[in-house]
């Protein structure tokens, strides 16, 4: 379930980064920095907190996580968002064809799962 609701919070993510490409463009091509593999997010057991965690990874040409700063804290939640997204890979964004650093925003929802959702 928690997985679950961090790859749908991805997934809108890059769905909307992917609508803005138009191929009729003449300019620059930029594809988007790509999710190889991600890794299982966690509720903390000694937090009570709910709500969403924002970060701005920054991933360099190599596709290694350069990066990280946190756009939307919540204190108690951060740490294991910060953790769970050290442990992805990337496939860096590309500019006509070459790899190129680029900086992208990534949300964790965390829902208690100690306590019934109302």
């Amino acid at each position: 379930m928690r997985r679950l609701i961090g790859t749908l919070a991805l997934l809108a993510l890059f769905a909307s980064l992917s609508l803005a490409q138009r191929p009729e463009e003449t300019g620059p091509r930029l594809e988007p920095v790509e999710i190889v593999s991600t890794a299982e997010l966690y509720y903390p057991i000694t937090s009570v907190a709910f709500g969403t965690v924002v970060l701005q990874v920054t991933v360099d040409s190599s596709g290694a996580i350069e990066d990280i700063k946190v756009i939307k804290d919540i204190k108690s939640l951060t740490p294991e968002a910060v953790k769970c997204v050290k442990q992805w890979k990337f496939r860096p964004a590309r500019l006509d064809g070459k790899p190129v650093r680029s900086t992208i925003a990534v949300a964790f929802t965390f829902i208690n799962p100690y306590r019934p959702y109302l």
